[in-house]
Parts: structure tokens; C-alpha cells; sequence
């Protein structure tokens, strides 16, 4: 069973409404629109409408990155003719 690639995907506010019936009617606007996902939302005072679109991205590919090691761990940056003042 795979997860719904929507989960966790932002919703964005469109409008705030003091009644469900006016709230409803903006809903049912938006709803005609193909790719969006439309919603109401029972605040403390107020109703939300809000929406999200349901085009799931690909996702971009990573580049790996070189680590360098750094020279303390360069076991020839610890032997004694690498330092410029030692003299033989």
C-alpha cells in the first residue's frame, strides 16, 4: 500500500467567511477548477476556505558530493618533511 503523495503538501487560504453558506458557495466555485483540492474550515469565529493543488512534482535528483578529507586526516600531513622549517 503506498502513501498519498498529497500528505503534508501546504494548503493556502483563499478566503475567510463569517457564515458556512457563504464559505460553501466560494467552495463550490473553486471546486469546478481541474488539479485543486478544496476544503471549509470551522475556526473559533470564522469559516476558511482553502485549497491545494493535486499535481504531484517529480522529484529532482540529487547530486552526490565529493568529500574531501581534510589534511589532519592525511596521514602525509603529520611526517616531519612536509613542514617547510625542518631542515635535513
Amino acid at each position: 500500500m503506498e502513501a498519498n503523495p498529497l500528505n503534508g503538501r501546504p494548503w493556502e487560504i483563499k478566503g475567510r467567511f463569517r457564515t458556512f453558506e457563504e464559505a460553501n458557495k466560494r467552495r463550490n466555485q473553486l471546486k469546478n477548477k481541474e488539479n485543486l483540492q478544496v476544503k471549509v474550515k470551522k475556526l473559533k469565529e470564522n469559516y476558511v476556505v482553502k485549497i491545494r493543488s493535486t499535481v504531484v512534482e517529480e522529484k529532482k535528483e540529487k547530486k552526490e558530493k565529493k568529500r574531501n578529507k581534510s589534511k589532519r586526516r592525511d596521514k602525509s600531513f603529520y611526517m616531519l618533511e612536509n613542514y617547510k622549517g625542518v631542515q635535513e
